[in-house]
């Protein structure tokens, strides 16, 4: 309680609120705790985010990292970054969160070079932790959002309808609604690569649902790509393809070549001639 008291008062003098404004008394009982949070306009998730062992700040800083990497191919980044992460798992109390993070660069690395491997130990590590962690996070989207394309599709449907069986919790929490939705067009797209095109029915409905809630023209634009891969791995080859190189275009005239670049590869190991 001490720690989240400390917290909570960083919350309360950043908006400059006194105890006695925030709590109407010179005291906060525990029962009330979460409940006065309303009264300096702090949500629990952005109270819990803060004050939980798995820092905010510390993934957020992380994926800043991760991108330019990932997009230039930078194994030796990567690998960097990993013994960072290794380093700070021998000093924390929390190791677990640094090794969770080792994981997830491994499998960056794998996506972006074939001759590295994913250990079905550190597979398992994250499914376990994943299981286990009762309130998804942005930090555990992220985990499962990058690493989804190495467990099979059962698991990964599962596991996404978990989360979208969720969506009030998400909805009221505005940097979760984006990576959810991300979240869903990955699934979306994986069971089609897998051909379970029933699982992939679940997740393009309920990216149609969700679509049209102020999405950008990027998230539409990724599932106008889906819903034409749909088409081609049903048989629909020649409406699919063409939907496919529509959004190709799209990409590339919004002047986003790294997604063109992504797009394109996913195309070419599909689609036969």
């Amino acid at each position: 309680m001490e720690h989240l008291g400390k917290v909570f008062r960083e919350f309360r003098t950043s908006r400059n609120y006194s105890l006695k404004e925030a709590a109407g008394e010179s005291d906060i009982a525990v029962s009330r705790f979460f409940e006065i949070l309303d009264n300096i306009h702090v949500t629990i998730e952005n109270f819990m985010d803060k004050a939980r062992d798995f820092h905010y700040h510390e993934h957020v800083a992380m994926m800043g990292q991760i991108v330019p990497l990932y997009y230039s191919n930078d194994i030796a980044g990567f690998q960097k970054l990993q013994r960072e992460q290794l380093e700070k798992a021998k000093s924390s109390t929390n190791p677990l969160y640094f090794e969770l993070n080792w994981i997830l660069l491994q499998g960056l690395i794998c996506q972006r070079d074939s001759s590295y491997h994913m250990e079905q130990d550190d597979l398992d590590k994250v499914a376990d932790y994943l299981f286990k962690t009762e309130e998804w996070t942005m930090y555990e989207l992220i985990l499962f959002g990058n690493l989804y394309i190495f467990y099979d599709v059962d698991y990964v449907t599962r596991i996404g309808r978990e989360v979208m069986e969720r969506e009030g919790f998400y909805q009221e929490i505005g940097r979760h609604r984006k990576l959810v939705l991300i979240l869903a067009l990955n699934c979306y797209q994986h069971c089609l690569e897998h051909l379970s095109f029933e699982n992939a029915s679940y997740f393009e409905t309920y990216t149609e649902k969700i679509i049209g809630k102020g999405i950008k023209l990027y998230e539409r634009n990724i599932f106008h790509y889906l819903k034409g891969f749909s088409l081609y791995q049903k048989g629909q080859c020649k409406e699919g393809c063409k939907q496919m190189q529509e959004a190709l275009r799209i990409f590339d005239l919004l002047g986003l070549p790294e997604q063109v670049a992504y797009y394109q590869e996913h195309y070419e190991k599909f689609v036969k001639d």
